[in-house]
C-alpha cells in the first residue's frame, strides 16, 4: 500500500539531500568568513633601506602586494621580530628593525596573520652595519705613572702607545702631548708641546716624539680622531698623564760621551747645563764657564770625556 504519490515521494526524498547540501554550504561559508584557506600569500617586491646600524631602530619600508590589512602582518629580521609594524595599505609595510650583529646580512620574513598564517621570505636581505665608535682600552704609560728610574735624564723615552677596542685607521688618529714642569724641576720647559709622528696597525698605535722625553717633566697625552674601518670616530678625546722625576742635583759632573758626540764647545756646555741634575736650563752654560775657567785644563771650546766640572750653586750665584 502506498502512502504518497510518486511526486510527493520524490519531494520527500529530496529534502534530506537539500538539507545536507545546505549544511555543507553553511560550513564552507563559515570557513571562508573566518578567512580559512582564503588568506592570500604576501608578495613583497622591495625593501628600503637594506642596511642599518647594529643597534637596530632603522625604519624600513617594504613594498609589494596582498599585505593583510585586516589581520596585520609580522616581520622578522634574522628571526627577531621587528617593532612598530604597520600596514597602511595592501602594498606597503613599515617596520622598525631589531638589533643585530655588525657585518651580518639576515633574511627578512613577512607573515600575513590571517588563518592560516602565510609567510614569505623577501628576496633582499638586511645588512647590519657597525655603528659603535672605538674606545681606548689601554695606554702606556698608564695614567698617573711616575717614572723615577732611567739612565739618561735627557733621554728617558721617546714614545707612548695606545690600544683601542677595535682596529682603527692610524692616519685618523691625532695625538698631542703637552709638557709641564714637575714640582722638583728647576725650570719651566722651553716648549709647551711635544711634536711627533703617529704610526700603527690594527687596534694599536704608537706616538714617537721628535725630541726625547726628559726628566723633570709632566707629559699630558690627548688622543682624538681615531676612526674605525666603518668610519665611526672616538666619541670624545682620551687623555692621560705621566711624569718623570728629576734626579738629585749635582755639585760635580763628569763629562759623558753623549755630551760631546754631536758637537763640542758651547753646544756641549749647553747640553750639560740643560740636564735636570745640573741647571735644567741650557742658557746657564755661562755659569759653568765662570765656575771652571780657573781650572788650567778647562777649555770652553773643547771638553773631553771624563773631565770633571764644578757645578756652582747658592745665593752667590743668584739661586734663591
Amino acid at each position: 500500500m502506498r502512502l504518497f504519490s510518486d511526486d510527493k515521494e520524490t519531494e520527500l526524498m529530496k529534502k534530506p539531500r537539500n538539507i545536507a547540501v545546505l549544511a555543507i554550504l553553511t560550513i564552507v561559508c563559515a570557513w571562508m568568513v573566518g578567512c580559512g584557506g582564503c588568506n592570500p600569500e604576501p608578495v613583497p617586491s622591495g625593501m628600503s633601506p637594506t642596511q642599518g646600524p647594529e643597534s637596530g631602530g632603522t625604519t624600513v619600508q617594504i613594498t609589494g602586494e596582498k599585505f593583510d590589512m585586516k589581520n596585520g602582518v609580522t616581520v622578522t629580521f634574522g628571526g627577531k621580530n621587528a617593532t612598530s609594524v604597520t600596514v597602511p595599505s595592501e602594498t606597503q609595510i613599515t617596520a622598525v628593525t631589531p638589533g643585530g650583529m655588525a657585518g651580518e646580512s639576515v633574511s627578512v620574513v613577512i607573515t600575513n596573520k590571517g588563518k592560516p598564517e602565510v609567510q614569505v621570505t623577501l628576496s633582499q636581505q638586511f645588512t647590519y652595519t657597525d655603528a659603535t665608535p672605538p674606545t681606548v682600552t689601554m695606554n702606556e704609560p698608564a695614567d698617573g705613572t711616575v717614572i723615577s728610574e732611567y739612565e739618561d735624564s735627557l733621554n728617558v723615552m721617546n714614545s707612548v702607545s695606545v690600544s683601542f677596542s677595535e682596529a682603527v685607521n692610524s692616519d685618523s688618529v691625532s695625538i698631542s702631548v703637552a709638557i709641564a714642569k714637575t714640582e722638583d724641576s728647576m725650570s719651566e720647559p722651553m716648549d709647551a708641546t711635544l711634536s711627533g709622528t703617529v704610526t700603527g696597525s690594527g687596534d694599536a698605535v704608537t706616538f714617537t716624539s721628535d725630541m726625547p722625553m726628559r726628566a723633570g717633566r709632566m707629559y699630558t697625552v690627548t688622543v682624538s680622531g681615531a676612526a674605525d674601518m666603518a668610519g665611526n670616530t672616538l666619541a670624545s678625546p682620551h687623555s692621560f698623564s705621566f711624569s718623570v722625576t728629576s734626579p738629585e742635583r749635582l755639585y760635580k759632573y763628569r763629562v759623558q760621551e753623549e755630551d760631546i758626540q754631536e758637537s763640542n764647545g758651547e753646544n756641549a756646555l749647553k747640553r750639560i747645563a740643560s740636564r735636570p741634575e745640573i741647571f735644567d736650563n741650557p742658557e746657564m752654560w755661562k755659569r759653568l764657564v765662570a765656575a771652571n775657567q780657573d781650572d788650567y785644563i778647562f777649555d770652553r771650546t773643547k771638553l773631553s770625556v771624563g773631565q770633571m766640572l764644578l757645578i756652582p750653586r747658592g745665593r752667590a750665584w743668584g739661586d734663591k
